[in-house]
């Protein structure tokens, strides 16, 4: 079955969102004072957007869509401090004589649907010591260096976030357990 082209309306819809968010990149990334950066910054998102619309969205943004963007904007700041943490959490490990670590590879529930799974495998393994391996039945498995990095984990913080910017309210339990493969045992 042959899905129908996007309106006109839905074409300038998702040409006007990408380029909003080319060209708030663009100034985060420069100098938002700057009147060249301002100008030069509007036309090439103008030219992203007119370029990229059609690919960069699936579907025409919504006000839902709106919302996932406001709440990502709110958890790119926690995601940045769990980032400089465990980095610091990591150094202290590393740099310790003794290397103090203990491998281990766990499973975390994750959320339903490709995009916050995709987020929270992304975000778990953005924080070092800590590396996203493959979901399985909505479980993340995921390899851990240290007890540490598991029990951030297990506290569900990076979990939680993503089912706030994702817009579900109900997440199960957060615990990790140890990723047993089919036909081995514990």
């Amino acid at each position: 079955m042959r899905s129908t082209p996007p309106t006109l309306r839905s074409r300038v819809g998702r040409a006007g969102a990408t380029a909003f968010v080319a060209y708030a990149f663009y100034l985060a990334l420069g100098d938002p004072t700057d009147p060249f950066d301002l100008v030069t910054g509007a036309a090439s998102a103008v030219v992203v957007g007119v370029v990229l619309g059609v690919v960069a969205f699936t579907r025409t943004p919504t006000r839902g869509t709106l919302t996932t963007v406001a709440r990502a904007t709110v958890f790119f700041p926690v995601l940045l401090v769990a980032v400089v943490r465990a980095n610091v959490s990591l150094a202290r490990v590393l740099l310790d004589p003794d290397l103090p670590i203990e491998p281990e590879v766990v499973r975390v529930p994750g959320p339903e649907g490709p995009f916050g799974q995709a987020l929270l495998a992304n975000s778990i393994t953005l924080t070092p010591g800590t590396l996203t391996l493959d979901i399985v039945d909505d479980e993340l498995v995921v390899h851990t260096l240290t007890p540490e990095s598991r029990a951030d984990l297990e506290s569900g913080t990076l979990q939680r976030w993503v089912a706030y910017v994702i817009g579900e309210t109900s997440m199960p339990a957060v615990s990790t357990r140890p990723f047993v493969r089919e036909g081995e045992r514990q």
